[in-house]
């Protein structure tokens, strides 16, 4: 079940994000406020369980690995809930951080980062955790990113700290912005992303982690 588990986290995180705007950050670069309008309508779409919206947003090399139709039923299963479990996401989302822009000319390739803090509810509708499996259980999720509290005995709040999305654009996207979550322990993160980003993502992920644990400490 907790194999299943993180493989679900995995597979969904990597194919959706879950941003809003931050007011106070300036965006005078053309491209950039394009990276934040797709962020806001992106969240929009989430609000509204816009599935069809979703997917046009989903970077396309993710249709070859499961297609389009398949994709959009796996989404409505984990944001409507299924037998086994049930995820929910509050409207209001989390205040996010938008990088610079980047680009290599080689390839045509151009990107930005948005980092952000989500949290949300999961309940296991056929499943119920003695003191003993939720103990092993926070370690396990903390493993993944995740803190949670267990809230009852078959439900929990879950915080993702410094999620990382990624927005692009290249040749394998038609020039068109879409989005993909940064997932390094997923297979398909690394048959997706380009290596130069997959290189800057990395950096930029370990210094949102460096710079949390800096705050902390003062």
């Amino acid at each position: 079940m907790k194999k299943k588990l993180f493989k679900i986290f995995i597979f969904c995180f990597l194919t959706v994000g879950f941003i809003s705007k931050n007011a106070a950050q300036e965006l005078n670069n053309s491209e950039l406020k394009q990276v934040d309008n797709l962020a806001k309508q992106m969240f929009d779409d989430m609000n509204n369980r816009d599935f069809d919206a979703l997917l046009q947003m989903t970077h396309p090399k993710v249709f070859d690995i499961l297609p389009k139709e398949d994709m959009k039923n796996f989404l409505k299963s984990m944001f409507e809930g299924t037998e086994e479990f049930s995820i929910e996401l509050p409207k209001m989302g989390p205040s996010y951080k938008l990088s610079e822009l980047y680009s290599e000319e080689e390839n045509t390739l151009k990107y930005a980062f948005i980092s952000y803090d989500m949290d949300f509810k999961m309940t296991f509708n056929k499943q119920e955790f003695d003191d003993d499996a939720k103990e092993m259980m926070v370690p396990m999720m903390k493993a993944q990113g995740m803190e949670v509290e267990f809230i009852s005995n078959n439900a929990m709040n879950v915080l993702m700290k410094d999620s990382l999305t990624i927005i692009l654009k290249d040749n394998s996207t038609n020039n068109e912005w879409v989005m993909v979550n940064y997932n390094p322990d997923s297979p398909l993160f690394y048959q997706i992303v380009p290596s130069k980003l997959l290189e800057k993502a990395k950096d930029y992920k370990q210094n949102l982690m460096l710079e949390r644990k800096k705050n902390n400490e003062n």
